[in-house]
């Protein structure tokens, strides 16, 4: 194979691997090695797909040879580097990565992998460094700023120290000073799991309005894949605009004019595929929060007449764990909630499956959420352990279409309540969700247990394991080891606004 052929091989292989074909590269970048066991491209990017697919220690011989066949380059080191590290040689991953800092030092990976190679050893402080030095060379500045306190909180959490919380809070000042609404909102809960709740409540504040503002584009818009959610989205935003008007729950300060509603009606009675420019227009701004007045803060959010001990008894008991509790609020606060969901204006996030959803650092977050966050994990000690929250959503469901597909989440505990009144469920059997005996593989990727293209993967997996079935029930909370596979079961709702199934959901890892 003379040099032109074998650029031209290449080149196409390059742009396989690229768009994500990587069968279709790694067969040309195996035909290369046949001709030539050392050309160091095809050993170094075939050892690259080996690593993607989680065969490091294969991936480790074809870096190997690269290595040893040409001049090195920071690619190759930083990839050879992550190999080694999955496979537990730090001192070689280091000396890898050091290589690369000495060959390029504005190489950005490079103090990435180097901070995630000490991580990987608790080196805390010296991941710390190499994040700071990289920050102070003007590289990847959220990102570190944003590991940095994840390491301090992780720190904390695993041996408390008043230097470690004045590093953290140190960390947390500069990276809430930034315009990113992810990073914001991160900052708003690790200053709630510190017990700040006052300064998480501004800074999800902040995060709430980045999001509202940053309106999607038409260009975003018309480029969509699947444009069937934005009818999702567009037919409850009309449904809730209609219901707050008919001041059935004494909603009296929305600002929306005639103009607004007209062009809502009209553009949510529309097929996506005639949708022209001027409705996009429309629709990006229907993206912005009109109304959030939040829920009013509780004496006692959760119902004091539940058996605490025998929930906590029987949740550590399950195996796996898994306990259902029954009039889990009290009344005042579900009725707090009812109104909320029904009329705060924060449901922005369509899902193709239906489902529409509200975050925490997106409009959800308020005083009494993060007081009820507190107060579960304090009823319930014993389930909760030193867990922190890490998330928490709410879904509003389309009667007519599929609820959340097969998925597992990244923590500890999931904690997931039903609102919706019981009248609303036209099948008492149905309507709750289905939780699997079973856990993802330990080096499963979040990808391949959290989305829609694994769902028949993770269904495969699931087949021949014994699993719970949870009917739904106003008021009804299942506390379950999030690890665990589980999905809405079959929804048959009245098919009207008020009675839409909605769930609200909390993580802690």
């Amino acid at each position: 194979m003379n040099n032109i052929k074998k650029k031209e091989l290449l080149k196409l292989a390059l742009s396989e691997h690229r768009s994500g074909n990587l069968d279709s590269a790694d067969k040309i970048y195996l035909d290369i090695l046949k001709e030539d066991e050392n050309d160091f491209d095809a050993n170094h990017l075939h050892g690259t797909i080996l690593s993607q697919n989680k065969k490091y220690a294969e991936s480790i011989a074809f870096f190997s040879r690269a290595y040893e066949s040409s001049q090195a380059t920071c690619e190759l080191l930083n990839n050879y580097a992550i190999a080694l590290r999955n496979v537990r040689a730090y001192s070689e991953c280091e000396r890898m990565l050091q290589e690369a800092l000495i060959l390029d030092s504005k190489f950005p990976n490079t103090y990435l992998n180097l901070s995630n190679c000490y991580l990987s050893q608790s080196r805390y402080d010296d991941a710390v460094k190499v994040l700071t030095k990289s920050i102070k060379q003007g590289m990847n500045i959220l990102r570190c700023q944003t590991e940095i306190v994840a390491i301090h909180f992780t720190s904390l959490n695993e041996e408390y120290s008043d230097i470690t919380l004045s590093k953290l809070k140190k960390s947390l000042d500069s990276l809430s000073k930034s315009d990113d609404a992810s990073s914001i909102s991160k900052s708003a809960l690790i200053y709630h799991n510190i017990g700040d709740l006052d300064r998480a409540l501004e800074l999800f504040k902040k995060s709430e309005k980045l999001c509202s503002d940053s309106i999607p584009s038409i260009h975003t818009l018309k480029n969509m894949g699947n444009k069937s959610v934005i009818e999702t989205f567009l037919r409850h935003e009309y449904h809730q605009i209609n219901h707050i008007d008919s001041d059935e729950d004494g909603i009296r300060n929305m600002k929306i004019t005639q103009d607004y509603y007209d062009n809502l009606k009209r553009v949510s009675s529309k097929m996506s595929s005639d949708y022209n420019d001027e409705d996009y227009k429309y629709i990006s701004q229907f993206h912005k929060i009109k109304y959030n007045k939040p829920p009013k803060v509780q004496k006692n959010y959760i119902n004091t007449d539940i058996d605490y001990a025998r929930i906590e008894r029987s949740y550590c008991e399950s195996n796996p764990e898994i306990v259902v509790v029954d009039n889990f609020l009290s009344e005042s606060f579900l009725q707090e909630l009812r109104v909320f969901f029904r009329c705060a204006n924060i449901f922005k996030y369509p899902y193709s499956r239906g489902y529409i959803g509200a975050f925490l650092g997106k409009g959800m977050a308020n005083r009494a959420f993060l007081e009820f966050s507190n107060h579960l994990k304090k009823s319930f000690k014993k389930i909760f352990l030193n867990y922190y929250l890490s998330q928490a959503w709410a879904f509003k469901y389309d009667s007519k279409k599929d609820g959340i597909g097969i998925h597992a989440d990244d923590a500890k505990v999931n904690v997931n309540f039903w609102i919706t009144q019981d009248n609303a469920n036209l099948n008492k059997a149905n309507g709750g969700m289905i939780v699997w005996k079973k856990k993802p593989d330990l080096k499963a990727s979040f990808q391949e247990f959290n989305s829609i293209e694994s769902i028949q993967k993770m269904t495969d997996e699931v087949k021949n394991s014994d699993y719970v079935k949870i009917p739904y029930k106003s008021n009804r909370a299942v506390i379950f080891n999030s690890k665990l596979y589980h999905a809405t079961d079959k929804i048959q709702f009245n098919d009207n606004y008020k009675d839409r199934r909605v769930n609200v959901t909390f993580l802690y890892k």
